[in-house]
């Protein structure tokens, strides 16, 4: 046996010398490491210079809140920039009609420009500021980096009107309505949960291995102690890892303690619904996917039709009628997932992460989704 240990232990001394210089020589060839740095770098920067405190103890948020308080159900919170007010505009059009839906909207802008052009329009609709305008001279990564503060910055609002005891959803402008969705009473349907989320995906056998994991578009949250937690959890991950606000959130519902529910895909989707069979639309779909190279948000509604106001900025009453069959008819051209085709490896390896529990369910994995974008 000593024989044989004597000429083992230094071939494994060798086996692991070369696998550690291979591992470095790849770290040195693709730098992404480095420029995560960087960008965590940014973001930390960035966001220290608009700390919590800094917005819960805001006299005009507080205003805002104070309103949100003393709703009679829970408002439907959307937040946006100059950047998507168009957007946001066809979106009060797409609800206009649908009975008790346009009083529970509620706005929040990430800079004045966006503020003053929505109040110029609809002046009856609460509209708040929370201003990052000053934050637009990002050198590196500029896109990403001020796209991940407004993630961050909507984290800390959603901690902020937790502790305030307020119940609300959050929700995108980007997401089409095609029924009442007021009227499924939604938050009836999980009394015991402190957070209802939707969920990317569809109900075909490729998302099944992505049970749960969070799209972030439309979420209902308890305000109390225990969802004010998740959120400063939320923010705080954001600024260690570079992972969106959705993937942080995902994990941290696998903590039993925060009570998380999930909608259905019945009830809410995002553009994963176009992947699938398209037998039942759901009452809101996000449009988080789906944009040719150079075009807007609003660009791609044009395209398939997601139109809800006419060339004069005035509201159409039959564009909402029709958004149920534009949904099931539209990206006609989406090719549809199918396991199928995948590699036999994956698919054993998926069994293999689920046998031996772990991260059956690939919410680490969901974690580096944003890895290759930097």
């Amino acid at each position: 046996m000593d024989c044989y240990c004597k000429f083992l232990i230094p071939i494994l001394n060798i086996c692991l010398i070369v696998l550690l210089v291979t591992q470095l020589q790849e770290v040195l060839k693709n730098d992404r490491l480095f420029r995560q740095r960087s960008y965590l770098k940014a973001l930390n920067y960035l966001a220290n210079q608009i700390p919590f405190e800094v917005i819960h103890d805001d006299t005009d948020f507080n205003e805002f809140a104070n309103v949100l308080k003393a709703m009679p159900e829970a408002p439907f919170v959307i937040m946006y920039d100059s950047s998507n007010v168009d957007v946001v505009l066809n979106h009060i059009c797409n609800i206009q009609f649908i009975p008790n839906t346009l009083s529970r909207l509620v706005a929040l802008a990430f800079d004045r420009e966006a503020q003053m052009a929505l109040k110029e329009k609809h002046p009856n609709i609460v509209n708040g500021l929370v201003d990052l305008k000053k934050f637009s001279t990002v050198p590196e990564n500029h896109g990403y980096v001020t796209y991940s503060l407004a993630l961050h910055t909507h984290a800390k609002i959603c901690a902020s009107l937790a502790l305030r005891g307020i119940d609300f959803w959050s929700m995108h402008p980007d997401t089409i309505w095609t029924q009442n969705f007021t009227q499924l009473n939604v938050e009836q349907m999980y009394p015991d949960a402190n957070l209802i989320f939707d969920t990317i995906g569809n109900d075909t056998p490729y998302y099944m291995r992505m049970k749960n994991w969070i799209c972030g578009a439309t979420f209902f949250v308890r305000g109390n102690p225990t969802t004010y937690q998740f959120f400063r959890q939320t923010e705080s991950f954001m600024l260690s890892f570079q992972s969106p606000d959705s993937t942080v959130m995902a994990y941290l519902c696998g903590h039993s303690r925060y009570k998380c529910s999930f909608l259905p895909h019945t009830i809410a989707s995002n553009y994963n619904y176009f992947e699938g069979p398209r037998e039942n639309v759901p009452a809101l779909v996000q449009l988080d996917a789906g944009k040719l190279e150079g075009e807007s948000k609003m660009d791609l509604l044009k395209r398939v039709n997601f139109i809800f106001q006419f060339e004069n900025g005035t509201c159409n009453p039959e564009a909402f009628q029709n958004a149920r069959e534009i949904v099931k008819n539209a990206f006609a051209d989406t090719p549809r997932r199918d396991t199928r085709f995948e590699p036999d490896t994956m698919k054993q390896k998926y069994l293999l992460k689920h046998i031996f529990n772990i991260d059956p369910l690939d919410k680490k994995m969901f974690l580096t989704s944003h890895y290759t974008l930097i």
